[in-house]
């Protein structure tokens, strides 16, 4: 089961992002939707068909009931009928968990039921039983397909890895030779039947998993994958085993669309098929889709009230909400079930590591070894589920162990490849990517990731104090001149509020381009923000307009909004529930609340809807409407705001302590506030009532608004500056919060020549703007044209930080420098403006060649 555990390991590392109000929603899982009608259709059969026609054709669409009343009324069967409807019926009773009834019903010496049998006491835990059954029917028909491969799916789920290679190795010797005789287009009978042709590939999959028959072989991945698609496109299109096959394939080479794709057609085929709905059950945990687990989970058990799959997929959902200590008595019940499950322990272990219980961790993987010595499975569940909470010490120790026991199993070698990406050890992540690369050509995250360090090499870096700035000189050569003294300014700071500092140096990487940096943090190629941190590594799009970025942004606000995702997760040992280091982060921006946030707000507290805490942090990783990412950020940064002036800083220090020692959010809010997470919340929304009643979005005020809104617009027409500017000045003081009386106050005020007031309203604009530098640029140039240096260089620097490509924003910066005799800062100007007007003129010729 080595290559086939981790197509319900998907959980995903959600890294701490700046999303703000710079990018558009966006679904990159939006091919995940329900999938379980409520209703099914009714079956039609040909009028050909017997009642054993029919009873097969309601098993094999999931009917498993209504299949066993039409078995109920044949009478008169032949022998050869009798073993067909013993394998309905028995499949059916499994199907429903009706296990014994099932064993009693598939007792016949017939090979098919035998292996029907086996399957079904390996599933009921049962495997000794099962191995000893699939050696006798090998043993009496040694030309068996499907005996050979069930007996190496057995020996590989109890641990036996040599005798599982060995099977698979039947398929690939003389005289089948399959692979060869498929890929030569010789033909066998076995290549006419959808179920064997199925089998084999799968066989062939587990072969060059276990034996690393994929090196340096790019065309297995394809000859593998043609057995499948051949079964489910030309032999038997009714057959959806083999779309299941094919998902499972897909899975285990991280193509996650193209397996949804396979597992929606199987179910559209089968709504009922347990093993359909458990593959996407974990790719929806790992997408963070709990609903949609949810009613999967409720889908397994309306056919099988007691299944295993469901327990587990139960306590993985769990887990992924951060909720280890709920899912344990899950796993509990699921061990009482079959207490000598390797995949139930492995969830065991996993949940006492996320609740800091390493003596009991360790018990648990003795007890693992104890039934499977050679273990590596319950270590990747472990590993794979620390690294998911971004324990990184830890997970790195036990994914050592699973790949140190099984060497050919690329899931290990990618997880522990991937997380020394996310912890920035890139030269073992190379390493590491690179021989999961050559054991599996075909993996598209670990593809991405290789392909993208390569970029990497040719990256320059900027070292300081506490910082290490790694750009692409070529279309970013201005990075240096500004990130690592910003950041050293802001180090200290940071650090105090939370009195952490973190014992290595921070990496700061800059990408070209959105896809680059993408990838750098989940390793598919859409994240719908610009910033992420995932510790020790801050990854950023370059802040450049063009089309493969997502334009500018203020960079410096957003490298202290990462930075102190970085320290947060630092003091919490990453253990800080996502949305407390979301709120912190946006608190510690120290700027307004966006114009956007506000009109968002106030309907949310007007009509009571914020998030409940227990769903904010799922608000950023799986937002259900286009504005539930924006209002998570929104709230998380009210509720650290709420807490910081009504308990003190020294409440939030406390939260950080508690929740380092692992502590459930819903016992940290009584220890620091005194108050049971409804109470705080109630008197959290009594807050925030008080900070929107003034900002005159209640009836009245609007009404009022809209008034003064078309008396002012009608005297700008009429150029009755005066006037307009004293109704619009109303407007600013009946709705403060809004930037339009203050984009009209500034060109009133610039029309009547009053300097001071202009500059005023450029001030409280720019205060608030993060993507356009317009507004500190102009505040700049009019300060520069009342030689008011210090000042003007102030917002001059604010125009380049938001657009670090804007030439003239630098020209001013530099007559600022020069002006007030900073010899270094004037130098630097001319050697920016010198960088961009080269880039400019490169990127002028290459769109005219291109022409």
């Amino acid at each position: 089961m080595l290559n086939r555990l981790p197509l319900v390991l998907l959980i995903l590392i959600a890294p701490a992002v700046y999303a703000g109000d710079l990018a558009s929603d966006s679904a990159p899982m939006k091919w995940i939707e329900p999938l379980m009608p409520e209703d099914l259709p009714e079956l039609t059969y040909p009028a050909y068909f017997t009642d054993l026609d029919k009873a097969q054709a309601q098993e094999v669409a999931g009917r498993y009931k209504l299949s066993l009343i039409t078995l109920k009324n044949l009478k008169d069967l032949k022998p050869d009928q009798r073993t067909d409807a013993a394998l309905i019926k028995g499949r059916s009773q499994a199907a429903l968990g009706r296990w014994e009834g099932a064993l009693a019903t598939l007792s016949s010496d017939d090979p098919r039921v035998q292996i029907e049998r086996a399957q079904v006491l390996s599933r009921m835990g049962k495997d000794d039983e099962a191995l000893a059954l699939l050696k006798r029917v090998v043993q009496k028909q040694p030309d068996s397909i499907a005996g050979h491969y069930w007996l190496g799916e057995v020996y590989e789920k109890v641990g036996d890895i040599p005798a599982a290679r060995e099977q698979y190795t039947w398929f690939v010797v003389e005289p089948q030779k399959f692979l060869d005789k498929w890929t030569s287009r010789q033909h066998l009978p076995a290549f006419d039947r959808a179920e064997d042709v199925t089998l084999i590939g799968h066989a062939i999959d587990h072969f060059a998993a276990l034996t690393q028959a994929y090196r340096n072989n790019p065309q297995l991945d394809r000859s593998i994958l043609s057995f499948f698609v051949k079964a489910f496109d030309e032999i038997d299109r009714s057959y959806y085993p083999a779309r299941l096959a094919a998902a499972e394939y897909f899975l285990s080479h991280d193509q996650t669309e193209d397996a949804v794709e396979q597992i929606k057609a199987a179910l559209a085929a089968n709504p009922n098929d347990l093993d359909a709905m458990n593959l996407m059950g974990g790719i929806a945990v790992g997408s963070f889709n709990f609903d949609m687990t949810d009613s999967i989970i409720a889908a397994i058990r309306k056919v099988d009230a007691n299944a295993l799959e469901a327990d587990l997929l139960e306590a993985r959902n769990l887990m992924a909400q951060r909720r280890p200590a709920d899912a344990e008595p899950v796993v509990q019940k699921a061990l009482a079930k079959q207490p000598k499950n390797i995949e139930t322990l492995g969830l065991l272990a996993a949940v006492n590591a996320l609740q800091l219980r390493e003596e009991k961790v360790n018990q648990i993987l003795k007890q693992v070894e104890q039934i499977d010595p050679n273990n590596a499975t319950a270590y990747f569940e472990v590993a794979e589920q620390l690294d998911a909470m971004r324990q990184y010490p830890r997970a790195i120790e036990k994914y050592k162990v699973a790949v140190a026991r099984a060497p050919w199993w690329t899931a290990a070698l990618n997880g522990l490849g991937l997380l020394y990406t996310q912890s920035g050890d890139e030269d073992n992540a190379r390493q590491t990517l690179e021989l999961a690369h050559q054991l599996d050509p075909f993996n598209l995250r670990t593809t991405n990731y290789l392909q993208l360090l390569d970029k990497m090499d040719k990256f320059a870096r900027k070292e300081s104090a506490h910082f290490v700035v790694i750009y692409d000189p070529r279309s970013d050569p201005v990075i240096p001149e500004y990130f690592s003294d910003y950041l050293e300014s802001v180090q200290a700071q940071v650090c105090s509020a939370y009195q952490y500092t973190p014992t290595v140096k921070t990496f700061i990487e800059v990408f070209p381009t959105h896809e680059a940096f993408s990838v750098r943090t989940t390793g598919s190629t859409w994240l719908p923000t610009v910033g992420a941190s995932t510790g020790r590594v801050i990854a950023l799009v370059a802040p450049r307009p063009g089309k493969n970025t997502l334009g500018t942004f203020d960079w410096a606000r957003v490298l202290r909004h990462e930075y102190t995702h970085t320290v947060t997760l630092g003091a919490t040992d990453n253990r800080i529930a996502h949305w407390f280091t979301e709120g912190l982060a946006v608190y510690q921006e120290h700027s307004p609340v966006p114009w956007d946030w506000v009109p968002m707000l106030y309907s949310a507290v007007s009509k009571k809807q914020f998030f409940p805490l227990d769903q904010l942090t799922w608000a950023f990783v799986r937002p259900k409407r286009p504005i539930d990412r924006q209002l998570a950020y929104a709230e998380s940064f009210w509720i650290c705001t709420y807490v910081e002036e009504t308990y003190g800083h020294e409440s939030i220090l406390k939260m950080l302590e508690l929740m380092r020692h692992a502590e459930r959010q819903e016992d940290v809010f009584p220890k620091v506030t005194g108050k049971s997470i409804p109470e705080f919340m109630s008197d959290f929304q009594a807050w925030s009532e008080k900070q929107v009643a003034k900002w005159g979005y209640d009836k009245d005020s609007t009404a009022k608004y809209n008034e003064l809104v078309k008396q002012g617009e009608e005297l700008i027409k009429s150029r009755q500056y005066d006037e307009a500017a004293k109704v619009w000045q109303q407007i600013a003081e009946l709705r403060p919060v809004d930037a339009l009386p203050h984009q009209r106050l500034a060109g009133l005020y610039s029309v009547l020549k009053d300097r001071k007031k202009q500059i005023e309203q450029f001030q409280i604009l720019a205060k608030v703007e993060l993507k356009d530098n317009r507004f500190a640029k102009r505040i700049a140039r009019l300060l520069v044209e009342d030689e008011n240096w210090s000042e003007a260089g102030k917002y001059a620097l604010e125009a380049v930080y938001i657009n670090p490509y804007d030439i003239p924003a630098h020209e001013i910066l530099r007559q600022v420098d020069e002006k007030t005799d900073n010899a270094g800062g004037a130098e630097r100007e001319k050697r920016v403006i010198a960088e961009l007007t080269k880039l400019q003129n490169d990127q002028d010729s290459s769109d005219s060649l291109g022409k």
